[in-house]
């Protein structure tokens, strides 16, 4: 697929929608967007690390105005059947900035290091220093990251030799196109992830090591990745295949350390000095007791993650495409729609696997699916000793919208089998990948709108 023809649909496809999610989602109706902001807005009180206070709670100082603008919203937010109507909405546009601060309590978020919220940052700084009120902050700072998302996803795009496709399928997938424009980190996570599988791929299309400018961005962009999501640290194993033997003066292997060990000395400093088990529901999570469970129990983890899977995995799959919302405000697309998405993520894969620069690759290509397998279970596992209940018998807290920035990589482990495909098929697979994408995109242009307005502004069933 011609690269400028698969950035023109990105663009067309993802910035619309993105942008109206930007407008038209109220602050904090995204998933976890309440304590995402207020950990953007700790780093810029100074709290570069969180911080535990001696009461037990995990997080730091913030502007009072956040907490303002969200009793505003919270009866829409707690209450089933209830809608943000006019009164509502204009009720919370009047809320400013009070210039005092008070500490917050948000232990899912405390604990991720500030990288991947500068662009949440900026956007909430150049609020204040224009004088917008909180609302329109928040709106400032999630168009930052619909900017720098899109802009990750076009280098990406450009950069990408082969699977253009299924790359662009996840891109423009609802769930995606919402977490762009939330003030969470979730959404750079899915933009890096696409520019991680377009530098693997150019290593592919070769059948050669990576460069050296491109072996030391794949550090980086791992590095980022796993600092917000220690799982991701599995992804560093296929860059061992692609490691170039010297890069200037330096043995290859240097760039990964601090790629290895900065994700590491992040995770432990935020275990021993920010977290806090974060009780839900009757489940009180214990790291200590729950990993000497398990050493006592070596089958309880396969067995949970098992009888999870079993349970939840069309679940996590159609949270995965496009479950949006946070608290009682559930959006949810039609159910025809997830298997419709799937079905042309599908064949979108299926013709990456007769794309041109497809090559066979087949140590590079099983490395990345030892990868993936391998960071889909650390995701479960660390779910497990943090999350869920001493013993068991399902893991806890798993989010469908961790697995969109994995099933970005899916592509580079499609077998090539294009070599001797015929040439009048060879010039028509570009005009087929275009065709599933626009369809997908433009169905999800007008339902992904529709439904939010809806559910929203609209009817709470």
């Amino acid at each position: 697929m011609p690269k400028n023809i698969a950035v023109l649909l990105f663009l067309l496809l993802a910035l619309p929608v993105s942008c109206f999610m930007a407008w038209a989602m109220p602050p904090y109706f995204n998933v976890d967007e309440t304590n995402h902001v207020m950990r953007a807005e700790t780093v810029l009180q100074g709290h570069f690390f969180g911080a535990r206070d001696v009461d037990g709670s995990a997080g730091g100082l913030i502007d009072e105005g956040l907490l303002e603008l969200l009793t505003r919203y919270w009866p829409v937010l707690s209450e089933p059947g209830r809608v943000a109507n006019p009164t509502v909405t204009a009720d919370a546009a009047t809320v400013a900035w009070a210039g005092k601060t008070r500490f917050v309590h948000i232990p899912n978020t405390a604990i991720y290091p500030p990288t991947l919220y500068l662009p949440t940052m900026a956007g909430l700084l150049t609020g204040k220093t224009l004088g917008f009120g909180v609302e329109d902050s928040i709106r400032l700072a999630r168009l930052a990251n619909i900017v720098s998302a899109a802009l990750l996803v076009v280098v990406a795009l450009r950069l990408a030799a082969f699977g253009h496709g299924p790359l662009l399928a996840v891109a423009l997938w609802p769930m995606c196109l919402a977490q762009y424009a939330a003030c969470s980190q979730d959404g750079l996570l899915i933009a890096l992830s696409a520019l991680y599988a377009a530098l693997i791929s150019r290593a592919i299309a070769r059948q050669a090591r990576a460069t050296p400018l491109e072996f030391i961005s794949l550090a980086l962009v791992t590095l980022l990745l796993s600092m917000s999501r220690p799982a991701n640290l599995v992804l560093l194993l296929p860059l061992l295949l692609v490691m170039p033997a010297r890069i200037g003066r330096i043995p290859g292997w240097l760039p990964l350390l601090p790629a290895l060990l900065l994700p590491i000395a992040w995770a432990l400093h935020a275990m021993v000095h920010v977290q806090v088990m974060q009780v839900h529901g009757e489940v009180v999570p214990d790291l200590g007791a729950q990993v000497s469970y398990m050493l006592r129990h070596p089958l309880a983890f396969p067995a949970a993650l098992v009888d999870t899977l079993s349970d939840w995995g069309w679940p996590f799959t159609v949270a995965m495409l496009g479950w949006i919302g946070w608290s009682q405000v559930t959006i949810i697309l039609p159910d025809a729609l997830y298997p419709f998405y799937l079905w042309i993520f599908g064949l979108l894969l299926a013709l990456s696997a007769l794309a041109p620069g497809n090559r066979p690759g087949w140590r590079l290509k099983t490395g990345m699916a030892l990868a993936l397998a391998g960071t889909i279970l650390a995701v479960f596992l660390l779910q497990y000793l943090t999350f869920s209940a001493v013993g068991a018998g399902q893991v806890d807290g798993i989010q469908g919208r961790y697995f969109a920035p994995l099933a970005l990589l899916l592509g580079l482990v499609m077998p090539s089998v294009g070599q001797r495909l015929p040439l009048r098929l060879q010039t028509a697979l570009p005009a087929m990948n275009a065709i599933l994408l626009a369809t997908g995109g433009i169905v999800t242009a007008v339902a992904l709108p529709y439904a939010v307005m809806m559910r929203v502004y609209v009817t709470a069933g």
